[in-house]
């Protein structure tokens, strides 16, 4: 018993459809899932920065205070901690392009294609 080729056309036609909707469906959910680990990562990576960005902030300010009696002064003692930042920011500030962003880059691109490849593997 043969089909029409009109019917089977019509048929082909909706599974297609179908076919296509629910990868428009699977590609939405796919886009959906990286967003979320990206943005969890690097909302768990802000807190980190910041709870470090504080306790350097404490220990800073202990350090200070401890060179400040060291030398009888604390101005001198802020002084040198701060001489300290300067020398540890001008690396960063000559090599940012190689040092942060292309790690950033690289890290946000790891992430990607960790899913890719979990996904490949299934």
């Amino acid at each position: 018993m043969e089909r029409e080729p009109v019917v089977f056309f019509q048929e082909l036609k909706l599974l297609v459809s179908d076919y296509l909707a629910a990868r428009m469906k699977l590609l939405k959910y796919e886009v959906y899932e990286k967003t979320a680990k990206i943005s969890a990562a690097l909302f768990s990576s802000l807190v980190i920065a910041m709870l470090s960005s504080l306790l350097l902030f404490f220990l800073s300010i202990a350090l200070g205070f401890y060179l400040g009696s060291l030398f009888n002064s604390y101005g001198t003692g802020f002084l040198i901690v701060t001489g300290f930042y300067l020398v540890l920011l001008l690396p960063f500030i000559f090599f940012r392009k190689t040092w942060i962003e292309k790690t950033i880059v690289n890290r946000v691109l790891e992430q990607l294609m960790d899913n890719e490849e979990d996904e490949n593997e299934q």
